[in-house]
C-alpha cells in the first residue's frame, strides 16, 4: 500500500469522527456513543502511526508522517476517554489543541513545499479547527460552541472527501 492510500483510509475515518463530533457539539448524540467512535478512530490512527514509524521496508511512511498522524490519534483517544467519563472540564485537552495548532501550521508549509497543495490546505484547515477547540475548551469561550460545531462538521466532510480520493488513488498531488 502506498503512503497516500493508507493516509486516505485514515482520513476517511477522521472525516466521519469530525462530523459526528460536530453534531455532538450541537447537543445531538450521547457521550458514550461519541466515545466509541473517537476511541476506534484514535486506535486506527495509532496503528497507522506505529506502522509508519516502525514498519521498516513494509511501510512507505516515515517518523515525520507518523508524528503527524499521532497528533490526530491522541486527539481522538483523548476525546473518547473524556466523552466516556462525561468529563466537563476539558481545559487540558484545549491546551493540547493549541500546541497541535502550532505544529500543524509549519507542517502545512512543509507539505506545500513538497508540492501537495491539497494536503497542505488540509493541514491549515485542521490548524484552524484545533485553534477553535483551544478557544472553546482551553480558555472556555463557550459562546462560540455552535459555530465551532458547524465548522467541525464541515471540516469532517472535506477531510472525508479528501481521504476517499487518496484511498481510491485519485488524489491529484500524490
Amino acid at each position: 500500500m502506498t503512503l497516500y492510500t493508507v493516509l486516505g483510509m485514515g482520513l476517511v475515518f477522521v472525516g466521519m469522527v469530525l462530523v459526528v463530533n460536530g453534531v455532538w457539539l450541537l447537543g445531538i448524540g450521547s457521550d458514550r456513543d461519541v466515545a466509541v467512535l473517537n476511541s476506534l478512530v484514535g486506535g486506527l490512527l495509532l496503528l497507522i502511526a506505529l506502522w509508519w514509524a516502525f514498519g521498516g521496508d513494509a511501510s512507505e511512511g516515515t517518523p515525520f508522517n507518523a508524528a503527524g498522524v499521532l497528533l490526530f490519534s491522541f486527539t481522538y483517544l483523548w476525546v473518547g476517554v473524556n466523552a466516556w467519563r462525561s468529563e466537563a472540564d476539558q481545559r487540558a485537552f484545549g491546551w493540547y489543541c493549541i500546541m497541535v495548532t502550532f505544529l500543524a501550521i509549519p507542517t502545512g508549509w512543509l507539505v506545500w513545499q513538497l508540492g501537495d497543495v491539497g494536503l497542505a490546505s488540509l493541514w491549515w484547515i485542521w490548524a484552524v479547527l484545533w485553534a477553535a477547540f483551544w478557544l472553546m475548551l482551553g480558555i472556555q469561550k463557550t459562546e462560540y460552541t455552535k459555530p465551532i460545531a458547524w465548522y467541525t462538521a464541515l471540516v469532517g466532510i472535506a477531510t472525508g472527501a479528501a481521504g476517499y480520493m487518496m484511498a481510491a488513488g485519485f488524489w491529484p498531488w500524490a
